[in-house]
């Protein structure tokens, strides 16, 4: 499979590009008039003729005559047979949408739609990085600067919770009241993003969308939807054309292709392919994925597609008269280049680089010839595919080249695409008629296993009903339903009064008043390097150790982190209730100091407080919360906190005010001697490579 593109200028023999060079993108460069565009339209008429989908993004209004025929006598006088002509047209169903307009076929965005299901988990969240990042650009905020930042993670931060606990946002309006009432549980976080004020400034923002010209954007027409753009139920190629200018301003183009790019992102991870099965094409795409420092909306989505979309079968080609106003990133993914006329030197020096990478042997002749190039002549390059560099003149396009206005897109469109098109309309105003009626059971379910496994902790239904924002009765039905088929468990901790849920997979154990994440302390010592540093434990001098290591196990000891407070001496004056944070074991209640080659368990403490070196005191010690069943070996909590506070009370004089599990992970390493058998074991933190002392139990 190839596309005819011209003839080469020394022959005349046919210039045809492998479809396989798509995988890696195409790109055309040249100054105001040489042909890119026409170029590009051609790619695209051969295209069709490999039965491949095409999205077009058109922002000045050259590529929508795509759907007119050209004049035969000017096809056949230059050279090309008319049969492409006719067999572009019998195949192609050339559709061209107009946003917020009905002068084609009316198309809108909605840029809080979240990923499907189907999309993992990381690409998830990118996806949703996309949106707040486009959409607070959109509201008119700097990126760069503090607020665009805090708005960016304000709504980013909604936005993922929403996803998370399964609901939808209907529309702008409802994501403005969503700002303004954000959600209960995530309540507290989003205010350290913000100042006091910002919130209804972004909702005003928002609900100015949804007034006048702005919320034609996003209520006219069928929503972006790239199974329609690739739906060939008819049989038929699609030739899928946006035409920009019916938005209002270039801010409003940013916008809308920065919602289509995160669509097809998403949509090409859900189904990707070998081969090449779809060309995305933007004429002049400089505007819209710039080199830093600008971060229009566009940029971050169109830069993931160059890097990524080669691997799902999705082609790019574009073009650009100024190769420097390119983010260089998106340029190094593209293969193929095809180098048009270029008059000045400043022109001629921006792709000397790129020609000098490619073919450095060839890079002097090559620029040498760019600025006698005719219009519609390129040095094509494409290392993968052409030993040398190809110099062609594009074949005459067969269908026409004019640019068009609002007023003519009308006439561009035959019946056909309008009708085949009505249908996503109609069963999209089924959907969201259908969207009023309330949710079933099996639906209600389904959000609160996506809440529970967002909150990670046992939640009451009270809870549940409020950040679901559903009736109280249905959820505890709903509940009863997930308890019984062993999905979720229920259970209240010790001295609790409410009964809490989570999911059966999370593996909490009330009884030890474990019902939510354990903090756990990395491993950062690997069992060679723990074996190791044991060597200079083990009986023996330097030329030969009497003992060796023979087994090393990884397990875990409870330790109780406790926030108590104390009186402060200060010569003469009494500080009350200064906080510390005091560990104790779980299992023995002794109370663990820091040294610097061990961790002591103590039972009979002969320092006082203000001398007591702590995990605290160990930048090397971290935290990181775990659920029970991520933990291998989950181990036993002998004493609770009664216990602990009584003993820490009589043991430091302190009042205890708080307290929460924490898991230390602990090498065994067990060692014997090499003659009489005797053994023993080290016992080793297996985050700082500290021995264990004194009353514990592993």
């Amino acid at each position: 499979m190839s596309l005819f593109l011209g003839k080469e200028t020394v022959n005349e023999s046919l210039v045809e590009l492998p479809v396989k060079a798509f995988h890696r993108h195409l790109m055309a460069l040249g100054a105001s008039g040489s042909g890119k565009t026409v170029l590009c339209k051609c790619v695209m008429e051969e295209a069709v003729r490999n039965d491949i989908p095409l999205i077009i993004v058109d922002p000045q209004g050259d590529i929508a005559s795509l759907a007119l025929k050209g004049d035969p006598d000017e096809i056949q006088k230059h050279g090309t047979p008319l049969a492409i002509q006719e067999e572009f047209f019998e195949k192609a169903r050339i559709a061209i949408f107009t946003p917020a307009s009905s002068k084609g076929l009316p198309i809108s965005v909605n840029p809080l739609r979240f990923p499907s299901e189907e999309t993992p988990h990381e690409e998830s969240i990118l996806a949703l990085d996309m949106t707040a990042t486009s959409l607070t650009s959109f509201l008119g905020y700097d990126l760069d600067s503090e607020s665009g930042r805090g708005a960016k993670a304000y709504l980013f931060t909604i936005l993922e919770h929403l996803w998370q606990t399964g609901q939808e946002i209907g529309d702008i309006g409802h994501m403005a009241d969503a700002v303004v009432r954000p959600p209960a549980q995530i309540r507290g976080s989003l205010f350290d993003l913000v100042t006091k004020k910002e919130p209804e400034e972004i909702a005003r923002r928002l609900r100015f969308l949804t007034v006048g010209a702005p919320s034609l954007m996003f209520q006219m027409g069928a929503q972006i939807d790239i199974d329609m753009f690739v739906d060939r139920s008819d049989g038929r190629i699609p030739v899928n054309i946006i035409y920009m200018n019916t938005l209002n301003s270039a801010n409003d183009k940013q916008f809308f292709l920065a919602t289509l790019l995160r669509e097809l992102y998403c949509w090409m991870l859900k189904n990707p392919s070998e081969q090449v099965q779809m060309l995305f094409y933007v004429d002049e795409i400089a505007p819209y994925i710039p080199p830093y420092p600008r971060n229009p909306p566009p940029k971050e989505a169109y830069a993931l597609l160059f890097k990524q979309a080669r691997k799902y079968g999705v082609g790019i080609v574009a073009a650009t008269q100024n190769v420097t106003d390119i983010d260089y990133k998106a340029l190094a993914q593209v293969n193929t280049w095809c180098l048009g006329r270029m008059m000045t030197k400043q022109d001629i020096a921006r792709v000397q680089k790129i020609i000098e990478s490619i073919d450095p042997v060839r890079a002097d002749m090559v620029l040498q010839r760019l600025p006698s190039l005719q219009t519609g002549e390129f040095l094509m390059l494409s290392p993968d595919f052409f030993d040398d560099i190809v110099d062609f003149q594009v074949r005459w396009l067969v269908t026409d080249h004019l640019t068009l206005d609002e007023k003519d897109i009308s006439k561009c469109l035959v019946p056909e695409s309008r009708m085949f098109f009505d249908k996503y309309l109609r069963e999209e105003k089924k959907v969201a008629k259908s969207q009023v009626a309330p949710s079933s059971l099996d639906h209600l379910e389904k959000r609160i296993k996506l809440f529970l496994n967002s909150a990670r902790k046992g939640v009451s239904a009270d809870s549940i009903v409020e950040n679901l924002n559903s009736d109280a009765g249905k959820v505890r039905e709903a509940l009863q339903e997930l308890v019984e088929t062993g999905v979720v468990e229920k259970g209240r901790p010790r001295g609790g009064t409410k009964t809490l849920y989570w999911l059966q997979e999370f593996g909490f154990k009330p009884s030890m008043n474990i019902v939510g994440e354990i903090l756990t302390v990395p491993i950062r010592i690997a069992q060679v390097e723990a074996t190791r540093r044991a060597r200079s434990l083990l009986d023996g001098g330097f030329f030969g150790k009497k003992e060796e290591i023979y087994e090393a196990e990884l397990s875990y000891i409870p330790i109780w982190r406790i926030l108590a407070t104390r009186e402060e001496k200060r010569l003469l004056f009494r500080k009350k209730k200064k906080f510390d944070t005091f560990y104790m074991s779980a299992q023995t209640g002794a109370v663990i100091s820091l040294g610097k080659k061990e961790i002591v368990f103590r039972r009979l403490m002969k320092k006082t407080v203000e001398q007591l070196k702590d995990l605290d005191d160990d930048d090397d010690i971290t935290f990181v919360p775990k659920l029970p069943n991520e933990v291998e070996g989950f181990p036993k909590i002998s004493m609770g906190t009664g216990r602990i506070y009584r003993r820490l009370r009589l043991t430091l004089g302190v009042d205890p005010v708080s307290a929460e599990i924490i898991l230390l992970p602990v090498w065994a390493l067990k060692a014997r001697h090499k003659k009489n058998r005797a053994r023993r074991t080290i016992f080793m933190d297996a985050a700082t490579g500290r021995v264990l002392s004194g009353k514990f139990r592993v």
